[in-house]
């Protein structure tokens, strides 16, 4: 394949360009009056990273359609008019790349990485993708990418990829005030969060958010601190994952940052109710491909509290600021520098009338305080034609403060609880690439993370915990073979996991194999050994004699495996069937032969005093179905439908629900443009909707007369979750207005979640103000209106 590719002279691209500049100048002049913009980029062997010169670049959905060929250094451009394509690159032994539904709009230029695949079997297939960066291992199951656009274009979902990634198969938003996630009826804390490859601590705002307790979770916020504005690609994995992955049980999100452009400076603002961003990037310096990218964020929620204006009965605010700086060199490889930082806070101060106190929380002065920083430097370089290192080292802090006051009926402030916790991590990895012979690829890793805790707590006057730094490493070396033989490819990894905090260890094979039943068709198995840390609350809680007797608990594992089947039955329509099963071990339990309890279902991050065990179990299995039509010919759609249990087993041996088992989760997702084109300006009204409709969670019978005695709520542990709430419906809404103009673009745009106003619960308890239970509802409806600009 090399030689072929050396066998092409530049006398033979400048020939495949010139047959492409008559096609070039018919379409300028049938879109002289539409706005357009630049699509350019650069095409790479994906093993050897060389530039492949004379590659076929094709524009679609566009007539007639638009080519041109790359140059001898691999990069192409192309002028478009503005809207949404089908883009392919081709070139003479290599799998076709194609991206989709590629948007081109007036105010951004369309920057591309693309790296093409060795064709090693016989079969003529294409790699369909979304734009963004490639992966050196992918799993052939259970994995979604993310880009900007769907992010944008999804309604309701904040800007926020976690919360686009619960409109996928088998994933449930498990409270819509925040973006945590229950995958495949596993537990939100039994997901990663990741960027640039490397775990960090949970990278959102307001981590208290819709939580039973009004303590932070281990894993989701009320908004993510990285704007959509800065992010690249996500890359969302539910089960089974390859080798790099570990310390997660249920799925990971993987972000990465863009580059910004490196030739010409460009700016977005936009003004929301969640926030005004404000966003530059451009080139360093002229002329030597570095580039950066900076983005501020500030609540708008909090500006219209300083202005006067009350949304709420609480006083909510963030702010964040990101930059991201990506420096190539001719022979060092490429550097990127990254930085970001957020601060949120909510505050509740009780009416000083005790005429207006209803519930327990009206006679409660509340603050909760948040610190998030990230900064993390990241180095890819190529050692020779068929090796390359990537070494990335992020070092990512939170803090979390809570304190709450009770009033007495005369106003006077009685100590409740207090929460102060720091988490840190210092993550250090890196990677090895090599491309062996017969269309192997061998790649060999190291992880290794440092988890640093420093948490105080008392509730109710107790101590839970006290300032006392703690922690340890976590090492994970790992391997991965992939090996490609006509049909069939292969990967076969290993990974490995040791604790120092407590000396514990875990050995973790991971296996795939995909076999490729037609140019349209994939059936694929894939196998993983996955282990995770317990949360620090667990940890380091403090027994009734000062001691921590939780420390050696080992970690929580489980054996996943996933049987899925992929069908292109249109050229942007693909139906896709997964089938998994899950089991967990090793999961921490109480050593009481009467006791239900589980950490499997642990929502907030609550310390437990008493000692625990790992003999617990747990499964989880089910069946999802997806049809996914890609946006082309102004419209999408998105439809799955999974159906699924999930059960475990504490210290009383008897199976039961898990707080996360619906049963059953619908997603029903679409949209539609309509577009007019009228003295050089394109104009767009577009309607987007999204269905969500799933099986209600399982909760714990509350013991009134137990909670009235105690004055605050308690549960029946003997019935533990064997109620269930009611079915959860939502219908999202986006209505919005895009124009654009030359060099610059522009979206009003209308979100409305919950537009029917349905009452979902969210959960129940006791409330010692009315002396009963009350139903917390999720949240109603709620509309965003946003202004979005680019140029």
């Amino acid at each position: 394949m090399r030689s072929e590719r050396e066998r092409i002279s530049g006398k033979q691209i400048k020939f495949y360009q010139l047959l492409c500049l008559p096609l070039l100048f018919l379409t300028q002049l049938v879109f002289a009056q539409s706005p357009t913009q630049t699509i350019r980029g650069t095409v790479l062997d994906e093993a050897t990273g060389t530039p492949l010169p004379a590659a076929n670049v094709v524009l679609k959905d566009v007539e007639p359609p638009l080519f041109t060929a790359t140059n001898e250094q691999g990069v192409f451009s192309l002028e478009a008019p503005v809207g949404y394509y089908r883009l392919e690159v081709s070139y003479l032994g290599y799998q076709t790349y194609a991206i989709p539904s590629l948007l081109v709009e007036s105010g951004k230029e369309v920057v591309l990485d693309i790296q093409l695949e060795p064709q090693v079997y016989d079969l003529e297939t294409t790699i369909l993708v979304k734009p963004g960066r490639f992966r050196q291992i992918t799993s052939p199951v259970s994995t979604q990418t993310i880009t900007l656009e769907e992010t944008l274009r999804f309604p309701a979902t904040f800007f926020d990829p976690a919360r686009l990634a619960t409109t996928y198969a088998g994933v449930v938003n498990d409270n819509d005030q925040a973006n945590g996630m229950a995958v495949r009826g596993n537990n939100p804390d039994a997901m990663s969060w990741r960027l640039e490859g490397v775990e960090i601590v949970n990278p959102n705002h307001l981590s208290n958010a819709g939580t039973f307790s009004d303590r932070p979770t281990r894993n989701a916020g009320g908004v993510n601190i990285l704007s959509a504005q800065l992010l690249g690609n996500s890359y969302f994995h539910s089960g089974a994952f390859t080798a790099q992955y570990g310390n997660a049980l249920s799925g990971i999100l993987d972000m990465s940052l863009r580059p910004g452009n490196n030739e010409q400076y460009e700016f977005t603002t936009q003004i929301g109710l969640l926030g005004i961003d404000v966003a530059a990037e451009g080139p360093l310096k002229k002329n030597d491909r570095s580039s950066f990218l900076v983005n501020y964020r500030y609540s708008t929620i909090g500006l219209l509290t300083d202005l006067g204006v009350e949304v709420s009965d609480e006083d909510i605010r963030f702010q964040d600021l990101a930059v991201n700086f990506r420096i190539p060199t001719n022979r060092m490889g490429t550097f990127s520098i990254f930085g970001m930082g957020g601060l949120s806070e909510n505050i509740f101060t009780a009416e000083r009338d005790t005429g207006v106190w209803e519930m327990a929380k009206d006679r409660q002065d509340i603050e909760f305080k948040s610190e998030v920083g990230i900064v993390g430097v990241n180095h890819f370089i190529w050692l020779n034609s068929n090796v390359d290192l990537q070494t990335t080292a992020v070092l990512s802090a939170r803090n979390n403060f809570r304190e709450n006051l009770f009033l007495s009926d005369d106003f006077e402030e009685i100590p409740g609880d207090e929460d102060n916790w720091t988490e840190r991590k210092l993550s250090l990895a890196s990677r090895l690439n090599i491309r062996l012979p017969k269309t192997m690829n061998l790649q060999i890793g190291l992880m290794a993370t440092e988890h640093q805790y420093d948490l105080f707590s008392r509730r109710f006057g107790q101590l839970e915990t006290k300032n006392e730094a703690d922690g340890g490493w976590l090492f994970e070396p790992y391997a991965n073979l992939r090996i490609d033989r006509q049909r069939l490819t292969y990967n076969l990894g290993l990974h490995y996991q040791y604790f120092s905090f407590n000396s514990k260890q875990a050995i973790e094979p991971r296996a795939s194999v995909s076999y490729r039943l037609s140019s349209k068709q994939n059936l694929s198995l894939a196998y993983g050994l996955h282990s995770q840390l317990q949360s620090p609350q667990l940890y380091l809680g403090l027994s009734a004699l000062d001691i921590r007797p939780n420390r050696d608990l080992d970690f929580t594992r489980s054996h996943h495996f996933v049987l899925a089947y992929s069908n292109f039955i249109k050229e942007n329509t693909r139906l896709g069937v997964e089938v998994y099963y899950q089991r967990l071990f090793d999961v921490p339990i109480m050593d009481n032969p009467e006791s239900s309890f589980s950490a499997l279902n642990l929502v907030d991050e609550v310390f437990f005093l008493d000692t625990l065990i790992n003999d617990g179990t747990g499964q989880n299995y089910g069946v999802e179905v997806s049809l996914q039509r890609f946006f082309s010919n102004n419209y999408f759609y998105s439809f799955n439908a999974t159906v699924y249990e999930s059960k475990y087993k504490g210290g009383d041996g008897i199976e039961r629900d898990t707080r996360f088992n619906g049963n059953y989760i619908m997603n029903l997702t679409g949209g539609k443009e309509f577009r007019w084109n009228k003295k050089g300006k394109d104009k767009i009204f577009g309607l987007n909707a999204r269905v969500a409709y799933y099986g209600g969670f399982r909760a714990t019978p509350i013991d009134l007369e137990s909670s009235q005695d105690l004055g605050q709520t308690v549960f029946d542990e003997s019935r533990a979750f064997s109620e269930q709430l009611d079915d959860y419906f939502k219908i999202d809404l986006r209505i919005y207005w895009k124009n654009n103009k030359a060099r610059y673009s522009s979206t009003l745009a209308l979100d409305i979640q919950n537009a029917t106003n349905r009452e979902n619960i969210a959960y129940t308890f006791y409330d010692p103000e009315q002396g009963e239970v009350v139903v917390k509802n999720q949240l109603g409806l709620i509309p965003i209106l946003s202004y979005r600009a680019e140029f």
